[in-house]
């Protein structure tokens, strides 16, 4: 199995989210979030456009897992994006209250988490692919970090190709 569309479509999503970013954001090179060598990963690519408008720190490789990105602030908390090739359904993973919801055209299931102030939202991203939300806050309620996520996921989904209205079975 050829992982190759699956790459172009996250190149492709990075692409776009990073464009909106910097659209909505208006950031100029000064605000704008810097990125390392390290942070050049196509997550990081996708977490950029997020921390220059939720006001997170520079995006870094995730210490919980090298295909992730992290990004943090002490008012919005630490928020991680990890790509997945693997479908929605097959990438949902943790303990915590479910609910499934849309952003867009784009399905996606929110895993309240079972630890205060944990909230991981699991977003189809097609070409059987999926981007993992997650943010931990100390400083709120599980339900306020759900909600700040949910922002997040938006501009994500965004950024993300059009999902066609009948879903294809693979």
């Amino acid at each position: 199995m050829s992982r190759q569309p699956a790459r172009r479509a996250w190149t492709a999503a990075a692409l776009a989210c990073a464009c909106l970013g910097l659209v909505s954001c208006g950031a100029s090179p000064d605000s704008a979030v810097r990125a390392s060598d390290a942070a050049d990963t196509p997550a990081c690519k996708v977490l950029r456009p997020l921390a220059v408008e939720f006001g997170l720190g520079e995006p870094s490789v995730s210490q919980m897992s090298g295909e992730g990105c992290t990004a943090h602030s002490h008012d919005f908390g630490t928020l991680t994006v990890l790509l997945r090739d693997r479908p929605l359904e097959d990438t949902v993973t943790g303990q915590g209250e479910r609910s499934t919801m849309r952003f867009g055209d784009h399905d996606a299931v929110m895993l309240m988490g079972s630890l205060d102030g944990v909230c991981k939202i699991f977003l189809d991203a097609g070409e059987k692919s999926t981007v993992e939300l997650r943010l931990g806050r100390t400083t709120a309620m599980t339900p306020q970090v759900c909600t700040s996520l949910k922002k997040a996921t938006a501009k994500v989904a965004d950024g993300l190709t059009p999902r066609p209205s009948a879903s294809v079975a693979g």
